[in-house]
């Protein structure tokens, strides 16, 4: 009943993930309003895991926004797993 819309907010997160990686590599301007937006809303997700991961180790590549995809689709398969 309800996984429709567990479904739907992993689509969205991971297309906004996927804008946020899209939007780093092409590099425009901070400020228009869509870049802001998707910054705004994705960066509370991402912060945390680039404090857990340490720089040095990545080689300089920012692995947040997979791992956060990552952690989103096993968050929403238990939560669809447990909803009826």
């Amino acid at each position: 009943m309800f996984d429709w819309i567990v479904r739907l907010a992993f689509n969205l997160l991971f297309l906004l993930l996927l804008v946020r990686c899209v939007i780093s590599w092409i590099r425009p301007s901070h400020y228009h309003p869509i870049v802001r937006w998707v910054e705004d809303v994705t960066e509370p997700i991402l912060s945390p895991i680039r404090r857990v991961l340490p720089p040095w180790k990545t080689a300089g590549i920012d692995f947040s926004p997979a791992i956060a995809m990552l952690l989103a689709w096993v968050v929403a398969q238990i939560l669809m797993a447990i909803l009826p």
